[in-house]
């Protein structure tokens, strides 16, 4: 590939990753509500659904980031090679990072996941710079959900 080619490529990828997460609502969680991604389980039982959460998250790579005993769970990993061209900055040596929020918010006998993704780079000069992907993985983050609502789900079913 010539290097105007490879230049040209790089250019649309990174053009069609900052159309792409420019988007404001379009396709945001089952009802547009803002989410990235979400679930309703057919469970009330808190620690349960954490345990599950984390587990999942881990399976995929990611690492806590800080407690998971609140509302709220943090993950973090490295973003890949193509995170890495889409959400970086060509001028920071920092990786991306993929950071999920798992908000756990109980409903009465159910309980919501709402799950949001950020692309962190940290800079040198500027702190962190955070950019929330509307569209790019969803599809991921959405079986995430599903595994986590079926475990529990099947724990619940399980139980005596």
């Amino acid at each position: 590939m010539t290097p105007i080619l490879r230049f040209a490529s790089l250019a649309a990828v990174s053009t069609s990753a900052l159309l792409i997460s420019s988007c404001s609502t379009v396709g945001l969680g089952p009802s547009g509500a803002g989410e990235y991604a979400g679930t309703t389980i057919a469970s009330s039982n808190l620690p349960l659904i954490r345990q599950t959460t984390v587990a999942v998250f881990s399976e995929k790579g990611f690492r806590l980031d800080g407690p998971a005993d609140y509302g709220t769970i943090r993950f973090v990993k490295q973003g890949s090679r193509s995170a890495q061209l889409a959400w970086g900055n060509n001028l920071n040596n920092n990786p991306v990072m993929v950071r999920p929020e798992v908000q756990i918010d109980p409903l009465g006998q159910k309980t919501r996941l709402i799950c949001n993704v950020y692309m962190t780079q940290q800079s040198d000069v500027f702190g962190e710079d955070s950019k929330k992907p509307h569209l790019a993985g969803k599809a991921g983050y959405s079986s995430i959900m599903s595994t986590i609502r079926s475990r529990v789900e099947k724990a619940e079913k399980a139980k005596p």
